[in-house]
């Protein structure tokens, strides 16, 4: 066991001068851990989580670790829990809230103590079990690459070594350990695999954890290989336009796993494989339906499906006060107020937009459009119009109508930045005084 902590140190460059963090349950495999390390002559400190979820049992563990480390005068900290209430609030299972209840105070300790690493003690029967509950929920080709030894600062370095060598050096050292009553328990996904199907497994393969470790190394190589070909079949069907993803539909459907790469460029924006199978067989379907995941939103248009982010900016708002120059989103704003006269002529330039004063209430308003918003588009003769109907009789995509700016004074919206202004605000001949709001692209220095 010793050389085998001495081999992984050696093999993932890790200095022998660091400070580790041993996470301590009592079971046979951390007490082996923190025996070895301490044997070592490494810097470590302690930590035991008590979730308080079996009773006396729990509070056994926790002295049980306690009297360990001051016999071998290792320093250490405990930290109980209440994992059921964290789990209620959270709306998680038991297991998944003492699993993050744990990390989360090992890396707080970890950096409280100014130590290097957080060492754990899964072993090669907790390889074996993972692999059979990553089959059993579908999590692909990762899922059969099984558990890293080195993630992040999180250090496993006896993931080659089975349950039975642990017991052996535990045995030998005469060391003791805690042995936690839920483990015979079948209402466990992991316990009815460790109890029924891993032992047949052995029973069959004498060598089954060895041939276990030796399948999931070369799935990490296969894995890296699918990783390799998905970012060059993804890097030639995916573009960007003004914040949106481009996706080719047409290139997508012509490779030869379309499914699989759509599944890869979606899955991490929260579309489900429901939802990409019926976006593939969108693809022929005519332009405009359209898949919402959370807070993005993907569109079928004739060549693309486009991908962006439809969180509403209704907060975002600029205030311009007076004359000058103003910046929202991308844009710099212009004010201009000036007295009119004979030779004055409305620019055609849609993103200039021109105003009576008289009709203005200052501060004006620039912000996003907002589900309910309406205007009277000008030569509408007052006419209310929704945004809504405004954007569809445009044509307007869903990424266009979030990026459509609004210009408003009072609670009135005067104008569609770049489209039209609203009829009430227009210049008349009876106007004396006009604003003119010139719209332009920030250029940065």
């Amino acid at each position: 066991m010793l050389d085998t902590i001495k081999q992984f140190l050696k093999e993932h460059e890790i200095d022998a001068n660091a400070g580790f963090i041993i996470a301590v349950s009592g079971g046979a495999d951390s007490i082996t851990l923190l025996h070895a390390f301490k044997y070592l002559n490494l810097k470590i400190y302690a930590l035991h989580c008590n979730f308080n979820l079996r009773g006396k049992e729990s509070n056994m563990d926790e002295q049980f670790v306690k009297r360990f480390c001051e016999t071998y005068g290792i320093p250490m900290s405990v930290k109980r829990f209440d994992t059921q209430e964290y789990a209620r609030k959270k709306g998680i299972s038991i297991e998944m809230a003492a699993r993050e209840l744990r990390y989360n105070w090992f890396e707080e300790m970890r950096l409280k103590k100014k130590m290097d690493y957080i060492v754990v003690g899964h072993h090669a029967d907790d390889l074996a079990e993972t692999i059979f509950i990553n089959i059993c929920r579908g999590t692909g080709i990762k899922g059969l690459t099984g558990i890293r030894p080195v993630k992040d600062k999180i250090l496993r370095p006896l993931l080659s070594r089975s349950r039975d060598e642990i017991i052996a050096y535990i045995e030998k050292n005469q060391l003791g350990y805690r042995t936690d009553s839920t483990n015979n328990s079948l209402d466990y996904v992991r316990n009815k695999i460790r109890h029924t199907i891993i032992p047949v497994c052995k029973e069959i393969n004498p060598s089954f954890l060895n041939t276990v470790q030796e399948n999931c190394d070369t799935m990490k190589e296969v894995e890296q290989i699918y990783r390799y070909g998905i970012e060059q079949l993804k890097a030639s069907v995916i573009s960007e336009e003004n914040g949106e993803i481009l996706i080719d539909i047409q290139k997508t459907v012509n490779t030869p796993a379309p499914y699989t790469l759509l599944f890869e460029i979606l899955r991490p924006y929260g579309f489900n494989s429901t939802q990409i199978d019926d976006i593939l067989n969108s693809c022929d379907a005519i332009p405009g339906k359209q898949f919402e995941a959370g807070e993005y939103l993907l569109t079928k248009g004739r060549v693309y499906w486009r991908l962006f982010n439809i969180l509403e900016k209704e907060d975002e708002r600029t205030l311009l006060a007076d004359n000058g120059e103003y910046r929202m989103d991308e844009y710099t704003f212009t004010l201009e107020e000036h007295d009119i006269d004979d030779s004055f002529e409305v620019p055609q330039d849609p993103s200039t937009g021109c105003f009576d004063v008289a009709k203005l209430t200052y501060p004006l308003v620039l912000r996003h459009w907002s589900t309910g918003d309406w205007f009277c588009p000008l030569g509408m003769k007052r006419s209310k119009k929704k945004l809504s109907d405004f954007f569809t009789d445009l044509k307007f995509s869903a990424k266009q109508k979030k990026d459509c700016l609004l210009l408003q004074s009072g609670k009135d919206i005067i104008w569609v930045v770049g489209h039209r202004i609203d009829d009430r605000y227009k210049i008349s001949p009876t106007t004396k005084r006009i604003l003119v709001v010139k719209q332009s692209k920030t250029i940065e220095s």
